[in-house]
């Protein structure tokens, strides 16, 4: 069966309808309702494809509710299984039109192309729940700011003051990798001291509080990525096989203009491989694959498809002999999504990003929504999805 017959049916409007179809605030706090809503979505299509489902339950400590990673299966569930991936929730007040509409959309289309073609192969199509943070965390916030008059009902701040300090104090202890982080929020809070109130400062200690028992490397599970870890978990202690992960997140937003991209400190920027882009990698066109020590052989196969003259996707690959450890402790924020737990566990996981906050500057803002997209870019990154699973993982 050749890649290209099977790609070309691939369809743009099918993934500008999916990013429709979830354009909305789906988190357990603000809109629960939301959060099953976009999971029940996300497991219907599956099935209109003729794929084997499943609802994985899961709980959180200390929160009263039942979340749901959500699966769809091509293939024996015996054998070795590429796993193409994405996250439902969002942020609080975001409608995550890219975050992570875009790879819902990515993600459900594969799959219905893969299945309708009869492709002969073992993937296991899967969304997170919780990747965004830990409900009982954020409950916890939640409630000591209301306690503390800092915010309303509604989860808003009550002042510009502590709004702009909040932000402020987050963006200077996230500016410190390798620290354990309520010693990071202890640091930022000592910096911003002189401007502190006696009820701000009662929180920020508070903070710290609830991060104690957080380390560099355990925070995948504790304050976000909550899905994910518990699938790695139990596949672990299962025994499951899986042969790699093409894990997607936020693959809508490029932009042309120059110093449009940038890049965290600690990111060897300039040891990437690239295709399709300018080197000096200033103008934010193109995906970020990156990959960790164990991910060589992914990597390099994706990036062969990138390349093939029906996709031509742009691509900056970013792989080298990083372990899990060194990864947490220089470049923590390419640890920001689900293929984390799976980098700690050993298996070999591909990030598949636009680059987040450092090229999209609706990031977790009520502006993330569908106009901002380019779907043309989308469907790129859907067929390089689509035959690297080809290329990957038939069985035939």
């Amino acid at each position: 069966m050749r890649i290209d017959s099977i790609m070309a049916k691939a369809s743009v409007e099918r993934l500008y309808n999916h990013v429709l179809a979830v354009e909305y605030i789906k988190h357990p706090l603000v809109s629960p309702e939301n959060l099953e809503r976009a999971g029940d979505y996300i497991l219907s299509e599956f099935e209109r494809y003729g794929l084997s489902t499943k609802k994985q339950e899961f709980r959180v400590d200390g929160f009263d509710g039942v979340f749901h990673n959500i699966e769809g299966i091509i293939g024996e569930c015996t054998k070795p299984e590429l796993l193409i991936t994405s996250h439902y929730d969002t942020v609080d007040r975001s409608p995550g039109a890219d975050d992570n509409g875009s790879a819902i959309a990515v993600m459900l289309e594969s799959a219905r192309v893969l299945a309708e073609a009869g492709w002969s192969g073992n993937a296991r199509f899967v969304s997170f729940s919780l990747e965004e943070g830990n409900p009982a965390r954020a409950a916890k916030m939640k409630e000591l700011a209301i306690k503390l008059g800092l915010k309303d009902e509604k989860g808003r701040y009550t002042s510009w003051h502590t709004a702009q300090l909040i932000e402020e104090h987050k963006r200077i202890w996230n500016q410190m990798p390798g620290v354990k982080p309520s010693e990071a929020m202890e640091k930022a809070r000592s910096k911003l001291q002189g401007n502190i109130s006696s009820k701000e400062l009662e929180y920020l200690k508070g903070l710290e509080r609830l991060s104690e028992d957080v380390t560099v490397t355990s925070w995948p599970g504790q304050t976000g990525l909550v899905g994910s870890s518990f699938w790695v978990d139990e596949a672990v202690r299962l025994g499951k096989q899986v042969l790699g992960v093409l894990n997607l997140e936020m693959v809508g937003y490029i932009s042309k203009a120059e110093h449009s991209q940038r890049f965290p400190k600690g990111i060897p920027a300039d040891l990437a491989k690239t295709y399709g882009t300018d080197k000096s990698l200033t103008i934010g066109d193109f995906l970020a694959v990156i990959g960790d020590k164990n991910s060589a052989q992914l990597a390099d196969a994706f990036c062969r498809q990138c390349q093939l003259d029906a996709i031509n996707l742009p691509y900056s690959c970013l792989q080298g002999e990083f372990s899990y450890e060194q990864i947490a402790h220089l470049m923590q924020d390419i640890l920001r999504s689900d293929h984390a737990p799976f980098w700690r566990a050993g298996i070999p996981a591909l990030f598949l990003t636009d680059t987040a906050n450092f090229r999209n500057p609706y990031y977790h803002t009520p502006a993330d929504k569908i106009i901002t997209l380019d779907f043309d870019f989308m469907l790129k990154v859907c067929k390089a999805t689509i035959a690297s699973a080809v290329d990957l993982a038939s069985s035939d």
